[in-house]
């Protein structure tokens, strides 16, 4: 169907524009990657010519032979993680092999019981209840308890009420009840506030006017449900603005983009000051998780109109269940210092370079180390047969450590401790001496020393889970938090100006927050945008989540 007007042909253009601008920077980045394994081949073409002739006796000296050998299974090592990240699985499970392969089992020969006997009958119970507990959880059920209902009656016809035979009005029975979920549509309406006006008809002084709500923007034109449908589609749901676009224009509703980043920004000032308290709120755990991921900005005095700053997410615990992000203009560390200069307590991160100088001596802050990494470390090593029996008892240990976790996870703080000294602390034991072992067995130039180094050198802030059972075993819960802010990135493409990027920080902090409580995100900002510009400042932490979902709960049912 041609577009009907100008403004359609426009959009279409650019949409076809970004679209091809997308799949010539995925053609850039293959060519890329092609252009680096070539180069790696013809690298180790010329170190394999260099080996021969080394062996052949044109070279003699052995060190050198051990130096070409190790570079050339670091550049196959280098080939083979290239090859898995480009095309195999992203998960990082290990199956170990267990037990002889199948063609040297050898036969036993095993007594069948009969059909009749007791073994037969529960051995078939249990197989007829394994299947159907398989075939129920193929089903996909679709779970509507606590959907609210409404009642459509469906009425007999007029001329179908009177019988037939006796020529009698029929008399209602009972009606048959059928269940269907159903969707009802919201609309966009554009609402007149109509505020009543009262003099005194003697005196013609006194006169007195209706309040109305508060706009979340003084002088916006955007209501509260409005500005928080914008903000949860575009952050909690990574739908760009120019896609709402096409969405409000099905409803009759003409809303830019542009206008849209207007209210997303003039919205973030108004609860900017609960955003204040909100990481105030987190910063008094006991320990922090955070992570952190790369944002581009648009800056029109560079000449690429392009420069990379950072989200950082930080995770609070349980006892201060909220979270928030925090935007940094660069990709320096000087804004995560700034943000936990006053704090001290654990920190829990994945040991990149930057976060050191958050653990000097007189910081008042202690490390607290991620396993996670330390065992991905080891599960890339994997893409090597030569190191698939040692980095398979490295991983097997993880597992068995992670399989204690998930037990414990909702036990007592007693308990989960109990079981940490108990059960996993021999493991650690165990863990060590595996490393240790690699270290003094393998040549600092080996692949493997990576993840050797890696767990050596922050193993006090490994194993800190152990002795504290308010600590996690790795830094997940914050993987998983920022894996929200890439999922936004990967739609968004782009933040505007530093504005548009803090912006995002302090509204995916919230909805971050709701997400961890259990609460609708729309629900909670409609109701703050509804309030925040009537609360006092000394009643503002009631609007936190977690205090506004407790005073919600508290509530009686209307």
């Amino acid at each position: 169907m041609p577009p009907k007007n100008k403004k359609q042909t426009d959009e279409l253009l650019l949409e076809n524009q970004r679209q091809q601008k997308l799949i010539a920077e995925q053609n850039v980045l293959i060519g890329e990657l092609q252009k680096q394994i070539q180069d790696l081949v013809v690298q180790i073409g010329i170190l394999q010519s260099q080996l021969e002739e080394a062996l052949s006796g044109k070279f003699s000296s052995k060190d050198q032979i051990d130096k070409l050998q190790s570079r050339l299974d670091e550049l196959i090592f280098q080939i083979k993680n290239a090859k898995r990240e480009e095309y195999g699985p992203k998960t990082e499970r290990h199956n170990p092999r267990q037990g002889p392969p199948p063609d040297e089992v050898p036969d036993i020969e095993v007594d069948e019981p009969s059909e009749d006997s007791p073994e037969s009958i529960s051995s078939r119970l249990k197989r007829e209840a394994l299947k159907e507990k398989r075939a129920r959880n193929h089903k996909k059920h679709v779970k509507t308890q606590n959907l609210p209902e409404q009642d459509k009656k469906h009425l007999i016809k007029p001329e179908d009420r009177v019988c037939p035979h006796c020529n009698i009005e029929t008399k209602l029975v009972k009606f048959v009840e059928t269940a269907q979920v159903e969707r009802i549509v919201d609309s966009i309406v554009r609402l007149i506030h109509l505020q009543e006006v009262r003099s005194c008809p003697k005196c013609k002084d006194y006169m007195v006017t209706g309040e109305k709500p508060c706009s979340p923007i003084p002088g916006g034109y955007g209501g509260p449900c409005l500005l928080g449908g914008i903000i949860v589609d575009k952050f909690a749901d990574a739908l760009p603005n120019y896609r709402q676009v096409k969405r409000f224009r099905r409803q009759n509703a003409i809303i830019p983009r542009s206008t849209q980043c207007d209210w997303v920004i003039a919205a973030s000032l108004t609860i900017e000051p609960l955003y204040e308290l909100l990481k105030r709120e987190v910063l008094s755990s006991k320990i922090v998780q955070t992570d952190d991921s790369w944002i581009k900005i648009q800056d029109r005095l560079l000449k690429r109109k392009m420069r990379k700053g950072k989200i950082t997410a930080y995770v609070g615990d349980k006892s201060h269940p909220l979270n928030f992000f925090d935007f940094s203009p660069n990709l320096s560390f000087e804004q995560n210092k700034e943000t936990l200069k006053d704090y001290k307590g654990f920190v829990q991160a994945d040991a990149a370079n930057g976060f050191d100088e958050l653990f000097k001596e007189d910081s008042g802050r202690t490390e607290v180390g991620c396993s996670a990494h330390s065992r991905r470390k080891y599960w890339k090593c994997l893409v090597d047969d030569a190191y698939e029996m040692v980095c398979g008892e490295i991983l097997t240990i993880y597992k068995e450590l992670y399989k204690i976790e998930k037990e414990m996870r909702d036990k007592a703080s007693d308990l989960r401790l109990a079981a940490r000294q108990e059960q996993s602390k021999p493991l650690v034991e165990k863990l060590k001496e595996k490393v240790i072992e690699l270290q003094d067995s393998l040549p600092p130039t080996n692949p493997l020393m990576k993840a050797v180094n890696y767990t050596l050198n922050h193993w006090e802030a490994l194993v800190q889970f152990l002795d504290d059972p308010d600590f996690e075993i790795d830094n997940n819960t914050c993987e998983r938090m920022i894996k929200s802010w890439v999922l936004v990135r990967k739609n968004a493409l782009f933040c505007g100006s530093d504005r548009g990027g803090k912006a995002a920080a302090i509204h995916m902090s919230f909805i971050s927050s709701c997400t961890r409580l259990g609460i609708d995100p729309l629900e909670y900002l409609s109701d703050v945008y509804s309030k925040i510009n009537t609360v006092k400042y000394s009643e503002l932490r009631e609007l936190l989540p977690d205090r506004w979902a407790q005073s919600k709960d508290s509530k009686p049912p209307p």
